[in-house]
């Protein structure tokens, strides 16, 4: 690629040998293959000889920045001085490629488009060591701690082009062009036969830059479809900061529990049975009340609770094909605050067609937060079928971790980087799947 500067806005002209028509350029210095515009015969013209045939391109395409179009790309004036269709030898991908001068330093570059991804290529300015076979999979490049990884590797051929170049274009169909990626970075090295490579660096670039950049309507530009080869990943600067952030807090919480467990260690305060049966039979009007299921009123004793504080009520019950369900009021004995919640405990088991089954259970738990220090008891209200006398265990426990509580914060913690992990996965999986050399292809 030159190095000459640009020497004038002004195109020169040359004329086509095939119809004759002025064919306008701008890069006076370097050009020598043209592309007539009239007649798309492909021609070249160097020094004072006169202009040589070497084909015709077939078709009336026509590409998405006008050729002789200056433009602006991070933060630097580019001139399109041609445009190629072009495709890979041995596959039928195709892309398109816009030669374009710097306006003030004369270096050429590269904006290449395939299904509406963009990236600006330049000279890389030195050579690149490749670890394995340069075309083979696994090969990579290590760069000041990036590590680049081989995509793709093909002979590219010329089925369509516009506007000046520097070079044969037909000539390239010679060349191994490899690709190594590091989103949004790419490396490129051209190659043929026992000749020097040449090294090349690509940038990713939004359709939006360029079409703000050299001013192109937002209709014109090519859709885009699946993921650019160095298109970054979703949330390809924050992803490490939210990862870092969403482990630090995970770490806090589990911490925090810890800690928790050590300043306030669990302690039981209540560990009483109790029985569920009725204390006397009753009979004429009460018979119906005892069909429905009722109880003895059970009391348990009095406990201490250092508060505030969360109680844990575990409550047990050897149910047998069998149902209990228990309202329990918490009641302080000097305010006479109360705390009420029920649980309704039942297990059924049986054999059907040789198989054993069961469901339910025989256990249930329940958690009452922030209780105030004070000296309390529980009043039980049994209701159990036909006022069936059945055991019940009961206990009670203060400063009970509320481990609930810590999972429920871990998980919130969770969705966002887990949503945005998922994310990424799917992006690098459609971008590899558009390779001959990724993960998915190794057996």
């Amino acid at each position: 690629m030159s190095h000459v500067p640009a020497t004038s806005a002004a195109p020169a002209h040359v004329p086509c040998p095939k119809c004759h028509h002025q064919v306008p350029y701008f890069d006076q210095e370097n050009s020598t293959f043209f592309v007539c515009p009239a007649c798309h015969a492909y021609f070249k013209a160097e020094d004072d000889n006169a202009p040589v045939s070497l084909g015709k391109f077939e078709g009336n395409q026509k590409p998405v920045l006008p050729l002789g179009a200056v433009g602006t790309l991070r933060g630097q004036q580019y001139r399109v001085l041609g445009w190629m269709l072009r495709k890979e030898k041995q596959a039928i991908y195709q892309w398109h490629e816009y030669m374009l001068r710097h306006e003030e330093t004369g270096i050429q570059a590269q904006l290449a488009m395939y299904e509406g991804h963009w990236m600006l290529v330049g000279p890389a300015g030195r050579d690149y060591k490749v670890s394995g076979r340069a075309t083979s999979r696994g090969a990579q490049i290590l760069d000041e701690d990036t590590s680049y990884d081989i995509y793709n590797s093909y002979s590219p051929v010329t089925l369509y082009a516009e506007g000046e170049f520097d070079w044969e274009i037909h000539e390239d169909s010679k060349l191994t062009v490899t690709e190594y990626i590091a989103p949004p970075h790419m490396l490129v090295r051209e190659k043929q036969g026992h000749q020097a490579a040449h090294w090349y660096r690509a940038l990713h670039i939004e359709p939006s830059e360029v079409a703000e950049g050299f001013q192109v309507p937002n209709q014109r530009m090519p859709f885009r479809t699946g993921v650019g080869a160095i298109q970054p990943a979703p949330a390809q600067n924050s992803w490490p900061a939210l990862r870092s952030f969403s482990l630090n807090m995970a770490l806090l919480v589990i911490i925090t529990q810890l800690a928790l467990l050590f300043i306030k260690p669990e302690k039981q305060v209540l560990l009483q049975d109790f029985s569920t049966g009725r204390e006397t039979v009753p009979t004429g009007a009460n018979a119906e009340a005892v069909a429905a299921g009722s109880n003895r009123v059970l009391v348990s004793k009095a406990f201490e609770i250092e508060g505030p504080a969360a109680l844990q009520f575990a409550l047990t019950s050897s149910l047998a094909n069998q149902w209990l369900e228990v309202p329990v009021t918490l009641v302080n004995e000097r305010t006479g605050q109360r705390y009420e919640f029920t649980k309704s405990l039942e297990y059924y088991s049986g054999v059907e067609d040789g198989e054993s089954w069961s469901e339910g259970s025989q256990d249930q738990d329940a958690t009452l937060a922030n209780i105030p220090t004070g000296r309390y008891h529980l009043t039980l209200y049994p209701v159990s079928e036909n006022g069936q006398d059945l055991p019940l265990h009961l206990g009670v426990s203060q400063h009970t971790p509320l481990q609930s509580n810590a999972v429920v914060l871990l998980l919130l913690l969770a969705v966002y980087p887990v949503i945005q992990y998922l994310r990424r996965h799917s992006h690098e999986h459609n971008r590899w799947a558009n390779s001959n050399y990724g993960p998915q292809d190794e057996s």
